[in-house]
């Protein structure tokens, strides 16, 4: 028996050994890239799933504070059209004044009080947009009437403010301030 005849087994041989670790880092591989791809379809539903109860959130918060605005301009706009009818009030009793003395004058008072009160019952019967709409149309169309307007209210604003009592803090510190009656 020679050398060459005699054969020893010592398992696979290296080539062997080379493919089947070669084989297995390839499972690996794969393995590791369809883990990394499952993990990033979990992440990403995490995220959209996030992001959509965020938006949510910010919606909800959105339409509360759109309905707080909302509640606060018509409760504003109520207001207004209530200090229009005061001022259209006191436009009618200075035209019971020049009555007598002016009564041509007296007629276009009272007119103007009473489109004033008109003004008031639109103001409180009609959405703020139209009103704002109504109000850029006519400082479009007419702006001398428009200003003129603005003047008439501003005037009838100061008249109606120094002619409401004095506030409480007022009255408190001319009380503390004056002598003292005995």
């Amino acid at each position: 028996m020679t050398i060459s005849d005699t054969s020893f087994d010592n398992g696979p041989s290296r080539g062997d050994s080379n493919a089947s670790l070669a084989e297995q880092a390839r499972q690996v591989g794969s393995d590791l890239k369809q883990t990394a791809s499952t993990v990033a379809d979990s992440v990403t539903k995490a995220a959209k799933q996030e992001a959509d109860e965020i938006g949510n959130a910010a919606k909800d918060i959105l339409d509360d504070t759109t309905e707080k605005v909302k509640s606060a301009v018509s409760e504003q706009k109520n207001v207004g059209a209530e200090y229009l009818d005061k001022v259209a009030h006191a436009i009618h009793r200075a035209a019971g004044e020049f009555e007598a003395d002016v009564p041509q004058a007296a007629r276009y008072i009272r007119r103007a009080g009473s489109e004033l009160s008109t003004v008031a019952k639109a103001v409180r019967q009609r959405d703020v947009r139209e009103l704002i709409t109504e109000v850029e149309d006519v400082a479009r169309r007419q702006p001398a009437l428009f200003f003129g307007g603005a003047v008439v209210l501003g005037f009838a604003a100061l008249r109606f403010l120094k002619s409401a009592p004095p506030s409480s803090a007022q009255v408190t510190a001319d009380t503390i301030n004056s002598p003292a009656q005995s």
